[in-house]
């Protein structure tokens, strides 16, 4: 049977996993003849594509949209960037991100986490990824310098932009309003703190202090990295927390292993963000002509890198389509590899931890209900969007 791949093909969304099988099996440098681009199918391209330096660049930007459907350059952020700017660029923050500096931020995403989740013990009822999605709010805000409500409102027009219609490649008219909104609310916000700065360790004091070649970071680039940690800071931790608590559900011997033994929760988050990878695809451009197993890829041409397939590669996981708690491979593409791995990758293991296990020392039995479970699809971000659950109320 033929392929036919396309990361903007609604029908593939839903279930893409038999595509992706399909491709790694017969195609795994599959050229998308429509977009004069390529997508890698397996765990060892992607691997090694994402450690070299010299053959591909970011600065077109990552997302399959910016790649695939628009012209222009990204704005000058570290995400987009290259060695030496990406590093000196990242640099303005990654302390924050590191496993000693988290830890003294461990009680305090705790006792958030309790506060949230509070009402819902309380009630019987408890929406996994929307209770998620507020702690990681709480946390990414107070990282950045903004206020709750303000990173609230941002985040709703995030998801604003990211909402995708039946027969509407990329972005709606809609979905473009609600980002023309946040730059105006994100803007407004700068200007505020020009004159009266946020707390002198968080993100955007750094960014306003910062002096790079001896010019201060601009407007647009302040926008775009504050909206680049509200996503990243607020996607990949409720979307694994959710699927991590769907697929123990649907596996009460593995429930049962996680609830007499907590030191099995990162284990078990890890694996749901094997398992159901958040960011589906990401990419680069080809800086020059290179070969992947006899296919010749062309300079210019946008390469992708299909995550969600490569986490599931038999070639690499052993019994790859199963959710499996013990699982301790010795690598992953969970977070990336190389220069661009997930700077809050850290963050998201810490708070999946936290709130798991609060969870689970709260509630005894519990039920999903499947119903209300929904799922995103798109070409960038795929999972649990919503997962309640219910259980005994906790007094």
């Amino acid at each position: 049977m033929s392929i036919e791949y396309n990361p903007f093909n609604e029908s593939i969304w839903v279930n893409p996993w038999p595509v992706y099988k399909q491709m790694r099996q017969q195609d795994p440098v599959y050229y998308i003849k429509e977009l004069d681009a390529w997508a890698l199918a397996r765990f060892e391209d992607i691997w090694n594509a994402s450690m070299d330096r010299n053959n591909y660049t970011a600065t077109h930007g990552t997302s399959p949209e910016a790649l695939l459907l628009d012209p222009a350059l990204p704005p000058k952020v570290f995400l987009f960037m290259d060695p030496p700017d990406h590093r000196i660029h990242r640099e303005l923050i990654s302390d924050k991100y590191t496993p000693q500096h988290l830890a003294t931020l461990e009680q305090r995403i705790r006792e958030t986490t309790r506060k949230i989740i509070q009402p819902g013990l309380q009630a019987g009822s408890l929406d996994i990824y929307k209770a998620a999605s507020k702690i990681a709010l709480y946390t990414i805000a107070d990282l950045i310098g903004l206020q709750y409500p303000d990173i609230e409102i941002i985040r709703e027009l995030v998801d604003s932009y990211y909402q995708r219609e039946p027969g509407h490649i990329g972005a709606t008219e809609h979905g473009i309003q609600a980002m023309t909104e946040a730059r105006h609310h994100v803007l407004t916000l700068l200007k505020q703190y020009r004159q009266n700065p946020p707390g002198e360790n968080t993100h955007i004091s750094a960014w306003l202090n910062s002096r790079i070649n001896h010019q201060p970071i601009d407007q647009e680039a302040l926008f775009y990295n504050i909206i680049a940690l509200i996503i990243t800071g607020s996607d990949t931790l409720p979307l694994t927390t959710a699927a991590t608590v769907n697929y123990l559900s649907e596996s009460p011997k593995q429930l049962a292993m996680v609830r007499a033994d907590h030191s099995l929760i990162p284990n078990a988050f890890a694996e749901a963000a094997r398992f159901d990878q958040p960011t589906n695809i990401l990419g680069r451009v080809l800086t020059r002509d290179v070969e992947i197993k006899g296919k010749q890829l062309k300079e210019g041409q946008v390469v992708l890198f299909l995550y969600a397939s490569a986490n599931r590669d038999e070639r690499e996981f052993e019994s790859a389509d199963q959710f499996i708690v013990q699982r301790n491979p010795k690598r992953n593409l969970s977070f990336g590899t190389g220069i661009h791995f997930c700077l809050g990758q850290h963050l998201a293991k810490l708070e999946g931890k936290i709130i798991l296990e609060e969870l689970f020392s709260a509630i005894g039995e519990f039920t999903v209900d499947t119903t209300g479970r929904k799922r995103i699809f798109g070409e960038f971000l795929q999972g649990f969007c919503s997962l309640p659950i219910h259980f005994s109320p906790c007094r």
